[in-house]
């Protein structure tokens, strides 16, 4: 934590200047003035070398601000030095001119970097001329190479960035996967169990107008509704909660209760005929939660769209692949507005989701539904 706030507070500005800069110039600007008043070494009259070291030394508080700046102080009060007297040689010139250079290469695009860099070593080469020095060799690939290390840099700063906008970016589309997921879930988990309701209020509102005693069947249908999709809810909440948990929780629906889940559509007033032909091996988990979830969205969307139809439901196993297929007849009654009208979008994604293939349109009067999940060979 002292860490963090440190961090924080070293980066950040004081007049737009960033305070790591400003400390850097700081404490060379220091050692440089020491330096020069001690005359350790002694490169000239006081009133040169003082203005010289404190312009050098203070223009790295511009490094990444603006680095050629820097370039330009330094150099100019380099060469101003080498033409009145001889060129600054101490270390903290070295350790400015090293640092400058590098920041020209890391702040810059190459094409830019590598002008401003050009110059600078052309302006250190002639310093050294001036001089009569004969460090060309070393200076050319000192600073040659301090400039290829700030290139290097650069590089490496965008590709760490680049990572992290692509993590940020998975991050994002993750978080998007998973409010759909809990959404299809709990559009799922409550639709199925909410129509059933809403058809059985219907059925026992209108027993109470002829014989309150007939209203006790789908009391009792919409009391059991009620508590499966409370159940339901429960589970996904705390699945929500903690990925890991299972004690306690029944185990996700699956076609184990098919046969449930037949008799509530018929509760919707579907006059529902059923043909299932799947092996005893039981599905693969994904398919087996998929498969359950594509019927119960199918026959939801017959009791909304087609009330009081004929429905037939087909499940077969052929060639390696589960093919499902719901198709009604003409509704007997006017559709009912329950449900949140984004069943067949589900289903879409159901599918897909396994790699399916969905096949859906009218049929006649009716409509149909044709899903073809494919199987792994273990899976028979």
């Amino acid at each position: 934590m002292v860490g963090g706030r440190f961090g924080v507070w070293w980066t950040r500005r004081i007049g737009g200047f960033p305070r790591s800069d400003l400390a850097l110039s700081a404490v060379l600007t220091v050692i440089a003035v020491i330096s020069v008043l001690t005359g350790h070494p002694d490169e000239g009259p006081l009133a040169l070398t003082l203005p010289v070291a404190v312009v050098m030394t203070g223009s790295l508080a511009w490094r990444t601000r603006a680095p050629v700046v820097s370039a330009a102080a330094v150099c100019i009060a380099g060469l101003l030095q080498a033409l009145l007297s001889q060129s600054p040689g101490s270390l903290w010139s070295l350790v400015v001119l090293i640092l400058v250079m590098y920041s020209v290469a890391a702040g810059y695009q190459e094409g830019t970097a590598a002008l401003i860099g050009l110059a600078m070593l052309a302006l250190l080469l002639a310093q050294e001329r001036i001089d009569n020095g004969v460090d060309y060799v070393f200076i050319a690939v000192l600073f040659g190479g301090t400039w290829l290390l700030g290139r290097s840099s650069r590089r490496w700063l965008h590709r760490i960035r680049s990572v992290e906008k692509d993590h940020a970016q998975l991050v994002r589309l993750a978080i998007a996967e998973e409010r759909l997921q809990i959404a299809r879930e709990l559009h799922d988990t409550v639709a199925h169990n909410l129509s059933v309701i809403a058809v059985q209020a219907e059925a026992a509102g209108a027993a109470l107008d002829r014989d309150p005693g007939l209203a006790r069947q789908p009391l009792t249908v919409i009391a059991g509704s009620a508590r499966r999709s409370l159940g339901e809810i429960r589970t996904v909440l705390h699945h929500l909660r903690d990925d890991d948990a299972e004690s306690g929780l029944r185990p996700p629906v699956g076609m184990a209760q098919l046969d449930q889940l037949l008799d509530s559509a018929r509760l919707l007033g579907i006059q529902l005929r059923s043909r299932v032909e799947l092996r005893s091996q039981p599905l693969p988990p994904a398919i087996d939660r998929a498969t359950y979830r594509i019927v119960q969205e199918a026959l939801t969307n017959v009791a909304r769209h087609a009330p009081g139809s004929v429905a037939d439901l087909r499940m077969e196993i052929v060639d390696r692949v589960l093919r499902i297929e719901v198709v009604n007849g003409a509704p007997a009654g006017a559709a009912r507005s329950f449900g949140s009208g984004v069943g067949l979008v589900g289903i879409t994604e159901r599918t897909h989701a396994v790699g399916g293939v969905l096949e859906s349109g009218p049929d006649g009067d009716g409509f149909r539904v044709s899903v073809r999940l494919p199987l792994g060979a273990e899976s028979l």
